[in-house]
């Protein structure tokens, strides 16, 4: 298996808002201190199950009845409908974290992703965006924005610019992009999670 391949499916959109949830676990103290063990363990179970499980069962379902022909959704008119469930889903989890009164910054994060998805649905009507990107944006907008309002780890956020700049190579090295997708992509991705936590 090609190299971009791996990377790409390491990268792929669908676990970023877990890796998300880890990554400020790990690198922000600020905030996880105040969580009990068994609080981060509910919302890690929460978030694989409403954003990892559910929304590739939706996509099972969906190509089960022909509406899309691969889970990779390699075609730009295939996006819609598992993007649409996938915001569902998104939103389920939204409501369950703040009637539980989950830590805001969680809640903030998963707003972000779901305005992500928004734009990726309005955006894949007419042209094909880089979901990777999107994705590996967000999470980089998302964690820049907490250094500078809150502080943090420097060497994360080099660490996630790299990883943008790695994803970027593979998915226009597999022609699954142009540069032009691969960088608007990012741009709408870290744009949105960063401007999130400034309102």
């Amino acid at each position: 298996m090609k190299l971009s391949k791996v990377i790409s499916f390491f990268f792929h959109p669908i676990f970023m808002p877990t890796y998300a949830i880890f990554l400020l676990f790990a690198f922000s103290p600020l905030f996880s201190d105040f969580m009990s063990m068994s609080q981060k363990i509910q919302i890690v179970q929460l978030t694989i199950i409403f954003t990892l499980l559910l929304p590739i069962f939706s996509v099972l379902i969906l190509k089960k009845f022909n509406v899309v022909t691969s889970i990779y959704m390699e075609k730009r008119e295939e996006r819609r409908w598992p993007l649409l469930f996938t915001i569902i889903w998104y939103y389920l989890l939204f409501r369950l974290l703040d009637s539980i009164h989950i830590q805001y910054i969680v809640i903030q994060l998963l707003f972000g992703a779901m305005l992500i998805l928004l734009l990726a649905i309005i955006v894949s009507n007419f042209w094909k965006i880089s979901l990777h990107m999107l994705g590996v944006g967000g999470v980089l907008g998302a964690f820049l924005a907490i250094q500078t309002l809150f502080g943090g780890n420097i060497f994360l956020i080099i660490t996630l610019l790299f990883c943008a700049g790695l994803v970027g190579f593979a998915r226009v090295n597999e022609n699954a992009h142009t540069l032009k997708q691969v960088y608007l992509g990012f741009l709408v991705g870290f744009c949105t999670e960063f401007l999130i936590f400034y309102f």
